[in-house]
């Protein structure tokens, strides 16, 4: 395999799985085993972490106790960060990929004169 077509066959797989990093829904623990869907990296919603965190009240302090209220908003607005830091660099590094691999030229080398 020349290397042309190994940089696009590599480039096509990181960009394949940067794509799919990006479709992927995210989704974060809510304690109770269970999750609340945050939407995906591209399109993120926030309305079922808002629900969830009307639904506990979260962020409303309990005097004389410790008991931990999580903001499903801000958990949810994390994760999608998280998945956005590195599903977007995969798929720059795999578009350069394909086009080092499809605009990159082989090394020519200098025939003899004369010959075929």
């Amino acid at each position: 395999m020349n290397n042309r077509l190994r940089n696009v066959a590599v480039g096509a797989l990181v960009l394949i799985a940067g794509v799919v990093g990006l479709f992927l829904p995210v989704s974060v623990f809510d304690g109770n085993s269970s999750t609340v869907a945050c939407g995906n990296a591209v399109v993120a919603d926030q309305s079922v972490p808002r629900a969830a965190n009307d639904a506990t009240a979260a962020g409303v302090p309990v005097a004389n106790q410790v008991v931990l209220h999580l903001d499903y908003v801000a958990e949810c607005e994390s994760a999608i960060s998280g998945r956005r830091h590195w599903a977007v660099p995969l798929v720059i590094v795999g578009a350069a990929g394909i086009l080092v691999g499809l605009l990159a030229r082989g090394r020519r080398t200098a025939g003899r004169p004369g010959a075929p």
